[in-house]
């Protein structure tokens, strides 16, 4: 009988944490990512504020493109986090057929800690 390949994806909007569950052990990676945005200079206007604080939080599609890449390779992927991230990702799988026949599930958690992040998805895929 097949394996099934399962990942878990803590998402943020600065690193993926990709965990991958092999015979009950968790092996884990990291990935980063650099803004591709320029940093905008604050001044006191608070139109500026928000802008900058809308820039900081879009996520970059090569980044976004990259873990989309590492799905491909799973047959069930769960992603959880505390924030917006793991929609945007979650959105962008939803309407892309390339992947409807990966179980995907996106879950609101808080933040996490790793040994966290590990008992999640343990209990998660059991």
């Amino acid at each position: 009988m097949k394996s099934i390949k399962q990942l878990g994806i803590y998402l943020d909007f600065t690193n993926a944490f990709l965990m991958e569950l092999i015979n009950k052990q968790i092996v884990s990676r990291n990935i980063k990512f650099e803004s591709i945005t320029k940093e905008i200079k604050v001044n006191q206007d608070k139109k500026d504020t928000i802008a900058q604080n809308k820039v900081k939080h879009q996520i970059p599609s090569a980044y976004l493109l990259e873990i989309c890449d590492i799905i491909r390779n799973y047959h069930q992927v769960v992603l959880f986090g505390p924030n917006e991230a793991k929609n945007d990702l979650f959105n962008l799988l939803e309407f892309d057929h390339n992947f409807d026949d990966i179980k995907i599930e996106n879950i609101n958690t808080g933040t996490m800690v790793e040994s966290q992040k590990h008992d999640f998805l343990k209990e998660y895929y059991t």
